[in-house]
């Protein structure tokens, strides 16, 4: 990934659908779970064509077995294997949807506002799009970012909270707050400032800025010192290093699936 020439908004050519960054499901999975979501329509049609679209009405017995399945999930810091693809196969049933609606079934503006993490496939920590910068941007390698998140959660008595995100285009920003105990006696919230802009048809460009603790029950000071991630990580990696793409893949009114780059996990948001 070349970070030097890197501008804050991609070239055409560089994008990427979201429609067609997520993996291929295979069609027996698709069916199954197609079955869940339409069965118990009051039409008591089926739908035979894994390309046509569904109305909101259709979709809803999906979405409310994806809401009770995640509600158990502590935001996934539980979820078994099993669970992952469980939520994933739901997931999916409503990213055909959106895809095979076309270009416009995601209204980017319709982001704005305030957002509540109800699940993750990774750990929760990382809605943050800090982390993805610091994985993307400064360590440049998954695989060694992997095992610091994971040493992180893995850390005795560390948890992890409530996690919000709440989106302006007027103020070109998105705000991540995220709440953390490291031991019983030391918590805060790790708000993370991005400048944000849409990137058609249904994808969000952040650079990350500055990070700084909040409401810390220990060093209240912390609340006025804020880390420029942005220009520490260019510092050492170019211009561009903190630029994170989050692909937006299902939007309703008040449900939010969003996938990043390029690791496709899976962070599912509901309105606040």
């Amino acid at each position: 990934m070349a970070l030097a020439n890197t501008a804050y908004r991609p070239q055409a050519q560089n994008r990427r659908r979201c429609t067609t960054e997520r993996k291929v499901t295979p069609m027996f999975k698709y069916t199954h779970y197609r079955r869940i979501a339409f069965s118990s329509h009051p039409s008591g049609r089926m739908r035979t064509s894994a390309t046509e679209s569904a109305s909101a009405d259709d979709l809803l017995p999906t979405k409310l077995e994806l809401l009770k399945k995640v509600a158990c999930l502590d935001r996934g810091a539980i979820a078994s294997s099993n669970d992952k693809y469980e939520v994933s196969s739901f997931v999916e049933v409503l990213e055909e949807a959106t895809s095979s609606s076309g270009e416009g079934a995601v209204q980017l503006d319709a982001v704005q506002g305030k957002w509540e993490l109800l699940y993750s496939s990774v750990e929760q920590f990382r809605s943050s799009p800090f982390f993805l910068a610091f994985q993307e941007g400064l360590v440049q390698n998954r695989e060694v970012a992997a095992k610091i998140f994971a040493f992180t959660d893995a850390i005795p008595g560390a948890k992890v909270g409530a996690a919000y995100q709440t989106i302006s285009f007027d103020t070109g920003k998105l705000i991540s707050e995220v709440d953390l105990e490291l031991f019983p006696a030391l918590r805060g919230t790790v708000v993370t400032t991005c400048s944000v802009v849409q990137e058609p048809p249904c994808s969000l460009s952040l650079m990350v800025e500055n990070t700084r603790v909040s409401n810390s029950n220990v060093l209240p000071f912390l609340d006025s010192l804020a880390v420029p991630v942005q220009k520490v990580v260019e510092a050492v990696r170019g211009p561009g290093a903190t630029l994170v793409t989050l692909d937006v893949t299902y939007l309703d009114e008040d449900l939010r699936v969003v996938r990043t780059r390029p690791d496709n996990e899976i962070f599912i948001y509901r309105r606040v």
